[in-house]
């Protein structure tokens, strides 16, 4: 049976209340270990990680905004080397953060040097590839929760998507980095995206056109994972992109110079 969840009393999160409640089923599932918890905010997840069992290290760029008791806090920027040892963690969770980044590779790089061998990343981001936020794309030039420019004069890194990423974008980083994603979810379906499933015929035949235009052979069985995933329903329908990726290779990926394509 599914356990009920209440959010941690005294503490901000911020997330949506399903985000942070699916990120914590996740890790209920695996055996307990060392998991940093970045960015950490006011401590939320750090808190309940711990009532669950897990030896838990916190990190953020504000660590003063952190309010749990008796969990170290960090000062870690995400975008740039962690002062951490390398394999020192068997799960990093990056609820929400990182869409706010300059540097999304130099962040899951530095995620798959702390990490121990299939030590596991799980992390939440905005899914922009909902049906529902195509839409306001197409019409107004701005996805979901990236409503409007940004402020070109202020930055505020902890509300600011400067970077939002679509799933293949995340996957494409992760599986780049040495990372295999093991499972691809949601927390919930919008609900208006349901009447806007009329177009998913049309949509479908587009991205197999598209797909289709590929050459190399390794990338064409990539893409059926990809095609798959990007007509899911939890991909279609889902508010937040959620992915659980495990260290299972080394970092980089073959370079071809321009001068031999």
């Amino acid at each position: 049976m599914k356990k009920r969840r209440k959010k941690p009393e005294g503490f901000q999160v911020i997330a949506h209340e399903k985000t942070f409640f699916k990120i914590l089923d996740l890790f209920d599932k695996l055996p307990r270990g060392r998991i940093l918890d970045l960015p950490s905010g006011e401590g939320a997840l750090s808190h309940c990680l711990r009532e669950m069992g897990f030896e838990v290290v916190a990190a953020d760029i504000d660590p003063q905004f952190f309010k749990a008791s008796g969990i170290e806090c960090l000062h870690i920027d995400m975008d740039r080397t962690f002062p951490l040892e390398d394999e020192s963690f068997d799960y990093i969770g990056c609820l929400e953060g990182i869409e706010h980044l300059e540097h999304p590779f130099q962040f899951i790089r530095e995620c798959h040097r702390i990490l121990k061998w299939n030590g596991r990343l799980i992390l939440s981001t905005p899914n922009i590839l909902n049906v529902a936020s195509r839409l306001k794309y197409f019409l107004s030039g701005f996805y979901s929760l990236c409503p409007r420019p940004l402020n070109e004069f202020a930055h505020t890194p902890v509300f600011d998507h400067i970077n939002p990423m679509t799933s293949y974008q995340v996957r494409y980083v992760l599986h780049s980095s040495g990372f295999r994603i093991q499972k691809t979810t949601t927390d919930l379906w919008r609900r208006s995206c349901f009447p806007l499933m009329l177009f998913y015929p049309l949509q479908r035949a587009y991205a197999i056109r598209t797909m289709r235009k590929e050459l190399d052979p390794r990338q064409r069985e990539a893409n059926k994972e990809i095609r798959k995933v990007l007509h899911s329903p939890d991909m279609l329908l889902g508010r937040t992109l959620i992915v659980d990726a495990a260290k299972q290779g080394e970092a980089g990926i073959e370079k071809i110079e321009a001068s031999a394509v």
